[in-house]
């Protein structure tokens, strides 16, 4: 770990000076540089300084091809709940990376937060913890400064000029790629200025690839999106005459599948999506299935239902995120040969997606 540290280190210190030679370059709000993509977006002066106030959308520029470099901009929070945030990477107003600041958790484990954006969905429920989270102080009233470097698949977050990084994204989850820089708000937490960045120019890097998790389920068929309330969720698709229009897709080496990066969420108050597998079992046998999920299902073994389950955020408890975790399980009364294993997953809002891990001493393989 400790040369991997270094390696890590030295490969940083030397596109630095690349990023240091890049030109510099500042955008002014009132500029046509910009797109807005948020109503209530608009110029104002505030504690003293021309400034943006986004209410609930973001603003960028679409000429920025940005891919590797420095974004930096300056942030005042109101104190009051919301977001704030920068986005980077962005191939279309619904799909960027995205790094924001939780306005009324400072000092809080969740106060920096970053989420991949697919098809307009944050997946702040499916990537919590270390490398996605972190505490910082968070003072309102006043400008703060931010600094995100982005270095292939690794971002580091700066905040108020400090020498380390607040947060340090090890694997950011979209695909490597230049596209738009701009800024995120939400609930008029914020308002922004000094908006700058610089480009680095470096070759595609490779993706880090974690080893796969023992016994974690990666192969899967994806239906189409339903409308949650027009299909059953104890039932194939099949037995309903509903068009499945089956895809491959290949989960995380852990096991998560985040359903976002393959179906956009139909216009309804819930969106479903049938996932399926085959598992082959040499006999007939129990085997422990754990598995997580966001927001509802339902587990279907060859077209039986066996589990049923809600975790959207707040059906719990008064405080409970609805984030995604392996606390779930059922015990799989396998048949000999080919069985069927079907998740069906619906979402609200937060994060799209399941992660499902087999008991590997089980010896059963997955088609």
């Amino acid at each position: 770990m400790r040369k991997f540290r270094l390696r890590m280190l030295v490969a940083w210190l030397c596109v630095m000076p690349a990023i240091a030679s890049a030109r510099q370059q500042a955008v002014e709000f009132s500029g046509q540089q910009w797109q807005f993509a948020d109503r209530g977006a608009h110029l104002m002066t505030y504690m003293n300084r021309p400034s943006l106030f986004l209410d609930n959308g973001i603003a960028y520029v679409p000429a920025a091809a940005f891919a590797d470099g420095v974004i930096e901009f300056d942030v005042a929070m109101h104190g009051g709940a919301g977001f704030a945030g920068v986005v980077f990477r962005g191939v279309s107003a619904g799909n960027y990376e995205l790094i924001y600041l939780r306005t009324a958790r400072s000092r809080q484990w969740d106060a920096l937060q970053y989420t991949p954006i697919f098809n307009e969905q944050e997946a702040w429920q499916l990537y919590t913890g270390e490398g996605f989270n972190a505490a910082a102080e968070l003072p309102a009233n006043r400008w703060v400064h931010v600094r995100v470097e982005v270095d292939g698949y690794v971002a580091r977050v700066f905040l108020d000029n400090a020498s380390a990084p607040a947060l340090t994204v090890r694997e950011l989850r979209r695909s490597w790629e230049a596209g738009f820089v701009g800024l995120w708000g939400r609930f008029g937490a914020a308002n922004f200025s000094n908006f700058k960045f610089t480009r680095a120019d470096r070759q595609t890097p490779s993706r880090p690839r974690a080893p796969k998790v023992p016994g974690a389920i990666t192969r899967w068929e994806l239906s189409a999106s339903f409308d949650a309330k027009s299909v059953a969720h104890d039932r194939r698709l099949d037995d309903q005459g509903k068009p499945a229009q089956w895809q491959a897709v290949e989960a995380e080496p852990t096991g998560l599948l985040n359903i976002a990066e393959h179906r956009k969420l139909p216009d309804a108050e819930r969106g479903v999506v049938f996932a399926r597998t085959a598992i082959t079992a040499t006999a007939a046998e129990r085997v422990r299935l754990s598995f997580g999920y966001s927001d509802d299902v339902t587990v279907l073994l060859n077209g039986r239902p066996v589990f049923a389950g809600g975790a959207a955020y707040l059906s719990r408890d008064g405080s409970y995120l609805g984030s995604l975790t392996q606390h779930d399980a059922v015990f799989l009364e396998l048949n000999r040969g080919e069985n069927e294993l079907t998740f069906v997953v619906a979402e609200r809002f937060g994060g799209w997606g399941l992660s499902v891990t087999i008991d590997p001493r089980s010896g059963v393989t997955i088609r």
